[in-house]
């Protein structure tokens, strides 16, 4: 074999490893199990360490006794970091123990650098570090580097935390270290029999003329006694391997050896939890910047950061866990005499004693005096709890006002709250003493709280902890320090006192606040009750919010600082769990109760029913109910106003769970319903299992009329024959329920009925029949009542739904259709023949006639209208796929028994044949007012063809119903066509001809045609809605994209208090398996998607909260924040991309599900083209700017054409004018010149007219694709024609008025302030384009993912985001200022003649740049005289952009090129200096201009990501990046890529690319992937074509669409 063969085999079979490696790579399992057997080690070792390991780690852990510091913005920080700070100088001397001083030392020493670090934790850790550092050092000294100290709780057990830091060679520890360090000496040596190892670890160090550094470190472990594990690790002592390795490993040898010491403390606090401490120091060794020393830092600190991330589970159950391993409070009587006397003095808050509260708070300055309406009441109360308006129905809040005894006596108030936890005490207990833990942490962060801690901790039970809490605009912020201590008391409550420490208390925030000091002072008691299965909670608390607070916001604050009980109540709440219980056992009463009911009782059923029994169903008349499996009527009694309303439904439930339910007037979730009603009051007395007396006080919400309060007698009884129960209520008079003069008494009178039905399938059925009648009393009009009580019939239909099984049912009458459909086998009359015939020929007249597009609300679904001739009503046809198979979609529409097919339009539907393959049916549907119903009488035939069915209706005639004078009959004869796909889905065909009879408006037929046609968008919904979340790919994620945002029924019928997107958002989770499962798994992703559908334009929230870990409120702030991305970018994919990379949440979603970035796409493409805001008020900005500027260069033509002198400017810039029209023609001619010649004028037309700008920014905004006849997409089409005008209008321009304006500033005369105007419009205009064009292709996620090493510069954040793209803006304009006022100047001193030499000069030498380096031939691939003229033109145009506005995107390869994109910038201010030689009195306008250019280009590279600056300084050739697309792509959808360059370019390798297509060709004929379509092989030259197709013609008129590519 040739030497060259074989080393291109060896080259294919090296390049296979990293394949096989990643393939089978099994690294993670390996480093876990290796940690669990660790660990196991660890727990388990009866060896005990020598007295030298002993003796090293005391060493080390005495370094914890110092005076730390905390580190600026870390208070709030999972990690909190800590620091003791050395005097340090910009050079330190290397350690006794250095072995190299190869770091040269400057001259002299200097103040200390702060180098500009990450926004993260660990980049503020460093700066602040850096910033406190200072001091001079003579080079010769020995430096002790600053200690460091970080804290925080591990979600792992504390031997599993040992195990990971002394596993030192883990397969992710070395990754991360060669990415960081790249292939740096790293390894580790185990001391046998011992508890020591060690480890060397090298570093390099990025920055210039500083040498990399190599640690050796030795490790030693250790378990206390009281359980906690000690990790030790210092640079003291050696090891013959560990030197060894360092002298023969030749970059290890020639390191800079630096040093470190201290230890890692892991204390269990539960099974699975340890608190983490870490306390360092690292001496970089050698002369080394304190920038470096810094950066060192900041990796150190990175350990704990990456530890924590590793292990981090969910805050709510890691906060369980460590609640049940929280120790026992100590009882009263240990209590030392200190804690004792504060017990005493906190618990007289519960003594209700004016005086000794007085005493108690006599630190306050002043005590809490209100005048609100609340304290007006606790006054007139005198003494006297008041109750206050709660947000739960579980939580009592009142407050209570005291004077205190003798005159001149502040005033006190206090508030108490109370409720019942559905806890153990001990766990509540345990509960409020995590001050710190992740789920207060949360709720504080959500409040705004600037600082949560606790700082001093004198036992598990007796802390003392702040809280700086934010206040109301512009109060400032409230600082509290409080101290808890808990005990428990001989009656076995569990207390916890809350005091206010003193004035002198300070706390270490890391920074200095500006706080006002408030105190608190309260009692929180748990006491056990239900054989401790729950607890009840009473916290009374004093609170002094310090400084001039108004006493409005003080009262509203009360419920705030109460709310700690809310918190616990929501926490611990096992509402279902507890509500079932209590209706379970009320079912097995109602089941098994057989006792007679007394004659009092007996005598109110009897009385009631006979009321209503009186009226016969004819009576009733039947109303329009908005659910239409609730039947609604009402009916009047002769000589009452008062309307008796009835409702009957269907419940998928037995007797007695339904009746349960109901009964249960106070479970919690009747109670929460009540609050959400409006319901003011709601209590139970129960008299006997049968009856009880129910008590409820509503409010009207109608200003000037009292709540209403009802006091009902409710008694049930059984039938005789056990198949039917009877409940009767009824107003009555009862002691425990007085009339009150705050309500006004009504009554009512209700009867309901349960009856059992025959089940369906095996879920049972309960008929309920709801009559009543309802008096609100007062001055309200009957009218009204009635309507009111009327609608309180609808509660039946939550009755309903609440029980609500129709999916299941569904899924089984779906079941049994399917089955009889595929053993079909009956025979067809001549009549159902001629019906399925004519449906076929509905189908057919769409290909014969032509029809008119219809947009539809699902863009999956297309559809259109044609005539017939001769016919007045149109034929509409709509088509959509459908993910099941044609048999389950016929079972589906064929299964006229589901009630997914029951719409909210409908009043009546009846089956009169119910045949097998044919049907006749009746339907009534409701039209909206004034027109008349409409009804349909169809008959419907089904039959397979071919690889589907057909389905087809048609209208009848039926004795059964006949037409009627008030129901308008409809016809809608109908096809469906169903036919299979290759991936096993349907295509479905509809077509239908609406006759709705009657005389409806176009509008409305033309509405009712849409909704029709949607049918097929219905049937695709239900499908995908039956698909779980397991089974959802890409195309499941456009789906529910396209279904949350389109307007759901739930919109017309949202609950009170709830919006349309939460009524949509939640609808769809109840219909569509996926979504409800995920919103079964994490209870916040419905607030995201309420927020993201809602899509209002508001500021973005930040949230840095991980997907285990987030919570309702950081949700909601997420999902609003995408309007904002949407707002600030070009594109729906850009928009999410920088949504995604803003919140570490979405990232995680989007590697855990595939589904989820298309589904966000696919959102926001369908918001992007329903507001007027975002990318249409970005490009329309753009568009207006540049049609301003074109209006101010047509005024300035004209106004220089009449002023003397300056013709000669007025014809400049008249000709820069025409050729920038003359160059937009041209791009409009190579854009449409295949196109018909009516499309490419009427496009001329447009550029001649001066809106150019504004169409074509239009239709980028609504999305529009790139037309068939079109060169380059609508995007390539904005960005060429916006560098056309700026290259030959606005640059040119600004040059030519800015040197007028010179000449008349030189000759004396006034200057105009129209010519100043246009100057800056100009400029404004070519600074923004310039900005959108670089930005729009940087923040494409195409774009990023196809070439990673070039596009990615601009930050992901947001803030980031828009100083780069200001910056950008601002650039542009000054480069535009500068370079035209160095030209001007130029021209005035010399005349043209040096300003033409000039430019000649410059861009002569940037063309033999290009022909000396073969890369002259522009990347559009455009072939013979074309070519050659694109080349040299975008050549010229791109050359004058960059001169001229510095476009960075033109940094790229196949246009400028970094390095020469760099030497430009320098010099073009090297010119700009240089115009002040010739011009001496410019030099302060130049150097003004030119050092505002030079400082923002500085923040620009200060603002983008660091590893793409490089990209500034490349020297890579056009032609050498479209050749890497081949050879370095890999993947044959990247290197088909190259085919979207000049031929020219990559002609060097057309023999490879040949021989690729050769290859390949049949492969992707077979396995058809995305990107092999007819549009890319129409681009693939003739001659490298298979034979066969070649000789068929299938190279014939080809052309090659450009897309762009990395180039603008």
């Amino acid at each position: 074999m040739p030497l060259d063969e074989a080393r291109a085999v060896l080259d294919d079979f090296l390049s296979l490893l990293p394949k096989l490696f990643d393939l089978f790579d099994r690294s993670p399992e390996i480093d876990n199990h290796t940690y669990v057997e660790l660990a196991e080690y660890f727990k388990t070792a009866t060896t005990e360490a020598s007295r030298e390991e002993n003796e090293l780690i005391d060493e080390v852990v005495k370094y914890d006794d110092q005076d730390w510091k905390r580190v600026p913005g870390t208070v709030n920080e999972p990690i909190e970091f800590f620091q003791v700070l050395a005097t340090t100088h910009l050079w330190g001397a290397a350690p006794k123990s250095s072995t190299s001083t190869s770091d040269s030392p400057p001259g002299k020493a200097v103040r200390t650098i702060v180098s500009k670090t990450s926004d993260s934790l660990l980049g503020k850790t460093a700066r602040s570090i850096a910033k406190s550092s200072s001091g001079l050092v003579s080079p010769d000294s020995e430096v002790e580097g600053a200690w460091g100290k970080a804290t925080t709780n591990i979600d792992v057990a504390a031997e599993q935390g040992l195990a990971y830091f002394w596993h030192f060679m883990a397969y992710a520890s070395n990754n991360k270290a060669q990415r960081d360090h790249g292939r740096l000496l790293r390894m580790q040596v185990d001391v046998p029999g011992s508890h020591s190892s060690y480890t060397v670890a090298s570093a390099r160090i990025p920055f210039p003329g500083v040498d990399n550094r190599v640690f050796p470190v030795r490790w030693t472990w250790r378990r206390e006694k009281n359980g906690d594990f000690v990790l030790g690790f210092t640079f003291k002592g050696s090891n013959e391997h560990v030197e060894r390795a360092i002298r023969e490993d030749e970059r290890a040898a020639g390191c800079t050896r630096g040093t470190t010491q201290g230890f890692w403390r892991f204390k269990p606090l539960a099974p699975n939890v340890c608190s983490a401490t870490l306390v360092f120091q690292a001496v970089m060794g050698g002369r080394i910047p304190v920038i470096a020393m810094n950066w060192s830092l900041k990796s150190a600190l990175s350990f704990a950061e990456s530890f924590r991330d590793k292990y981090e589970r969910n805050g709510k159950a890691v906060d369980a866990e460590l609640r049940l391993w929280f120790p026992p409070p100590p009882p009263v009587e240990t209590l030392n005499e200190e804690q004792a006397g504060v017990a005493q003095g906190c618990l007289a808050l519960e003594t209700e004693s004016a005086a000794e509260i007085a005493a108690l708070v006599r630190s306050s300055k002043r005590l809490l005096t209100y005048r609100g309406s609340a304290a007006a009441k606790a006054r007139a109360a005198k003494g006297s709890w008041v109750k206050l308006k709660s947000t739960s129905p579980f939580v009592s809040l009142s407050m209570k006002y005291t004077e205190p005894e003798g005159k001149k006596k502040s005033s006190v108030a206090l508030g108490k709250a109370m409720s019942t936890l559905d806890c153990i005490a001990s766990e509540a207990f345990a509960y409020q003493f995590a001050a710190c833990g992740r789920e207060k942490m949360r709720i504080s962060e959500e409040e705004g709280d600037r600082a949560r801690v606790v700082f001093k901790e004198h036992t598990t039970h007796d802390f003392e902890w702040a809280v700086v809490k934010k206040m109301p605009f512009p109060l400032t912020k409230r600082e509290f320090l409080s101290r808890f201590l808990g005990f428990k008391e001989p009656t076995g409550d569990l207390v916890v006192i809350c005091e206010a420490l003193p004035d002198s208390t300070k706390v270490d925030y890391g920074a200095n606040l500006k706080v006002v000091r408030g105190k608190t002072t309260g009692v929180f008691r748990f006491k056990p009750i239900n054989d401790n299965t729950q607890c009840e909670v009473t916290l009374v608390q004093h609170g002094d919010a310090g400084g001039i607070v108004p006493e409005r916001v003080v009262v509203a604050k009360i419920p705030q600082a109460l709310s700690p009980v809310a918190e616990m109540r929501e926490l611990f709440q096992r509402d279902d769990a507890i509500d079932g219980a209590k209706r379970s056992e009320l079912a097995a009463i109602i089941n098994t109760h057989s006792v007679d009911l007394t004659g009092k009782s007996q005598r109110l059923v009897k009385s009631v029913t006979d009321k209503f029994a009186s009226l016969s169903d004819a009576a009733f008349e039947k109303l329009d109910s908005p659910d239409f499996f609730v039947n609604m009527s009402v009916a009047f009694k002769e000589g009452s106003s008062a309307a008796i309303g009835r409702a009957t439904t269907i419940v998928d439930a037995p007797i007695a769970e339904v009746a349960a339910w109901e009964l249960a007037k106070t479970s919690r979730e009747n109670q929460k319903a009540h609050v959400a009603f409006g319901g003011l009051d709601r209590n139970l007395k129960k008299i006997n299992d049968n009856q009880d007396i129910f008590h409820v006080v509503y409010d009207l919400s109608i200003p000037g009329f009292l709540p209403r309060q009802f006091v009902s007698r409710v008694v049930w009884e059984w039938a005789a024959d056990e198949t039917e129960l009877t409940v009767v209520a009824d107003s009555v008079e009862h002691t425990d329920f007085p009339k009150r003069k705050e309500y006004l008494r009504a009554s009512s009178t209700v009867v309901v009925k349960y009856k059992q039905e025959a089940e369906v399938g095996e879920i049972p059925q309960t008929k309920v029949t709801w009559t009543q009648k309802v008096d609100l009393g007062g001055r309200i009009p009957k009218w009204a009542q009635n309507r009111q009580g009327v609608g309180q019939l609808m509660y039946l239909s939550t009755m309903r739904k609440r029980f609500d099984k129709s999916l299941a049912m569904d899924a089984a009458s779906n079941l049994r259709v399917l089955t009889m459909i595929q053993n079909h086998d009956g025979n067809y009359s001549e009549r159902e023949e001629e019906i399925l015939e004519e449906g076929q020929k509905m189908l057919a007249l769409f290909e014969q006639q032509k029809s008119k597009e219809l947009k539809m609300s699902s863009p999956t679904t297309q559809a259109k209208m044609a005539f017939k001739d001769g016919q007045s009503h149109a034929y509409g046809w709509s088509s959509a796929v459908v993910r099941a198979s044609p048999a389950q979609v016929l079972a589906f529409v064929w299964d006229t028994n589901k009630r997914a097919g029951i719409y909210a339009d409908y009043l009546e539907k009846t089956l009169d044949e119910d045949g097998e393959h044919s049907k006749l049916m009746y339907i009534k549907k409701k039209v909206p007012n004034p027109f008349d119903s409409r009804d349909f009488l169809t008959r419907t035939v089904w039959k397979k063809r071919g690889a589907g069915f057909i389905y087809v209706s048609v209208p009848e005639l039926s004795d059964a119903h006949p037409p009627t004078p008030d129901v308008v009959r409809a016809r809608y004869p109908s096809m469906l066509k169903m036919t299979s796909t290759s991936d096993g889905s349907t295509q479905l065909e509809f077509v239908l001809q609406p006759d709705v009879g009657g005389s409806l408006p176009l509008w409305l037929a033309r509405s009712l045609m849409g909704s029709n046609l949607a049918w097929v968008t219905e049937i695709q919904l239900f499908f995908g809605g039956l698909r779980g979340l397991e089974e959802w790919d890409a195309k499941d994620g456009e789906a529910v994209g396209e279904v949350l945002v389109m307007k759901a029924d739930a919109e017309k019928h949202h609950v009170k208090g709830e919006t349309k997107a939460e009524a949509r958002v939640r609808e769809l989770m109840e219909k569509q398996k996926g979504l409800k499962e995920l919103g079964e798994k994490w209870e916040w992703f419905k607030a995201l998607l309420t927020k993201i559908v809602e899509n209002k334009l508001r500021p973005a929230g930040g949230s840095k909260a991980k997907l285990c870990n987030m919570s309702e409120k950081q949700a909601k702030v997420i999902g609003g924040a995408l309007a904002s991305c949407i707002a600030a970018n070009l594109t729906a994919s850009a928009a999410v991309d920088e949504w995604i990379l803003r919140y570490p949440a979405m990232r995680e979603l989007e590697r855990e599900y595939v589904w989820f970035r298309p589904m966000m796409n696919t959102i926001a493409q369908r918001l992007l083209e329903s507001v007027s805001w975002g990318i249409k008020m970005r490009l329309y900005t753009g568009a207006g700017l540049s049609t301003m500027d074109l209006i101010s260069d047509v005024y300035m033509i004209y106004m220089y054409a009449t002023t003397e002198g300056q013709q000669g400017t007025a014809l400049s810039l008249g000709i820069m004018v025409g050729l920038c029209m003359l160059g937009q023609l041209l791009i409009v001619f190579a854009q449409r010149h295949k196109g018909p010649r009516r499309v490419m004028l009427k496009e001329m037309l447009i550029v001649l007219t001066g809106i150019a700008p504004g169409i074509h920014a239009m239709r980028v905004a609504n999305g529009a694709q790139q037309a068939e006849h079109a060169t380059i997409d609508p995007g390539m089409e904005l960005t060429c024609t916006r560098g056309l005008e700026m290259a030959f209008e606005s640059c040119p321009g600004t040059v030519v008025q800015v040197y007028a304006l010179i000449r008349l500033m030189r000759d004396g005369k006034a200057t105009s302030k129209a010519a100043l105007g246009s100057i800056i419009v100009s400029a404004l205009t070519t600074g923004f384009s310039a900005a959108t064009i670089s930005y729009d292709f940087d923040v494409n996620p195409q774009r990023r993912r196809d070439e990673p090493d070039f596009y990615g510069y601009i930050p992901d954040a947001a803030l980031g985001r828009t100083l780069v793209f200001g910056c950008m803006i601002v650039n542009g304009a000054l480069l535009l200022l500068v370079r035209s006022v160095s030209l001007a100047l130029l021209a005035a001193a010399g005349g043209g003649r040096w300003v033409l030499a000039y430019l000649a000069g410059d861009m002569g030498l940037y063309f033999v740049y290009k022909l000396l380096r073969c890369d002259l031939w522009h990347w559009i691939p455009l072939e013979g005289a074309a070519s050659v003229v694109e080349s040299v033109l975008e050549r010229l145009v791109v050359k004058v952009l960059v001169d001229f506005t510095g476009v960075v995107q033109f940094r790229a390869p196949g246009e400028l090129g970094g390095a020469y994109f760099t030497f430009n910038m320098i010099m073009a201010l090297a010119a700009s200096f240089a115009s002040t030689r010739v011009y001496p009195d410019a030099a302060v306008i130049v150097a003004s201009l030119s050092g505002a250019w030079a400082c923002v280009t500085l923040c620009f590279a200060l603002l983008v990501k660091r590893g793409f600056l490089g990209t500034f300084f490349s020297l890579e050739t056009g032609h050498a990046w479209a050749k890497s697309y081949f050879l370095d792509g890999g993947g044959d959808e990247v290197k088909k890529r190259i085919f979207e360059h000049n031929r020219r370019q990559w002609r060097s390798v057309r023999g490879e690319v040949r021989e690729w297509i050769e290859a390949g060709w049949e492969r992707w004929e077979e396995e058809r992937p995305g990107w092999f379509d007819e549009a890319w092989k129409a681009t693939v030259d003739e001659d490298m074509l298979p034979t066969a197709r070649a000789g068929a013609g299938g190279g014939e008129g080809r052309v090659a669409p450009v897309s762009g590519g990395r180039d603008a």
